[in-house]
């Protein structure tokens, strides 16, 4: 017997490597001052914090980590180059969660942790078509073929980058620290088609 995995969906983990400076820390604990309600969380106002010249070092380090995605796992002969357009900060505070959605207008999305701890944290993906299923059955044991969700977790440093249409979600906050998070979008620029 052989069991085909078709076409799985790619989540990419890596790390950035380094502690994040005092300047950067600061400048992402501003960013708090000015924030909206999100569902489940606050996040920032602003839409494109990786464009603060102070956090400049963090995009470079993210967008390395997209280039190894769309090289280890896009592997286009498209002449393009990924780069991010969106990125904003959630801040989450015990028993709150960020709703399970997706990320229209975009190719690839990410998630970089700053504060996370791997004990407490994770992120959620959905099985893509799930909501469509007719019949639901019970499954006696979970593995990549029945579960309907997948956790993984994470901790400060981590880098997640998946496809954009993947829904995702956090469940309620354990743990007393908030944890922050940076997310991103990603398209490209150049020919395709």
């Amino acid at each position: 017997m052989i069991v085909h995995q078709l076409f799985p969906e790619p989540v990419y983990v890596s790390t950035i490597g380094r502690a994040l400076t005092k300047e950067e820390l600061k400048t992402i604990n501003k960013y708090k001052k000015e924030t909206y309600k999100n569902e489940g969380n606050i996040t920032s106002s602003d839409n494109y914090v990786l464009e603060n010249k102070t956090l400049k070092n963090i995009k470079e380090d993210l967008q390395k980590r997209v280039i190894d995605y769309f090289d280890k796992v896009i592997c286009t002969s498209n002449s393009i180059i990924p780069h991010i357009t969106q990125s904003w900060i959630n801040y989450t505070e015990t028993n709150q969660f960020h709703h399970r959605h997706f990320h229209s207008n975009s190719y690839v999305s990410g998630v970089f942790y700053i504060d996370a701890k791997k004990e407490v944290d994770q992120i959620i993906f959905y099985r893509p078509g799930e909501a469509q299923k007719t019949i639901g059955l019970s499954a006696a044991r979970y593995n990549q073929f029945n579960s309907r969700s997948w956790q993984c977790s994470i901790q400060t440093g981590d880098v997640v980058l998946f496809p954009s249409s993947l829904h995702h979600g956090v469940e309620k906050k354990k743990g007393p620290d908030t944890r922050i998070s940076l997310s991103f979008n990603v398209f490209f620029k150049g020919k395709i088609g």
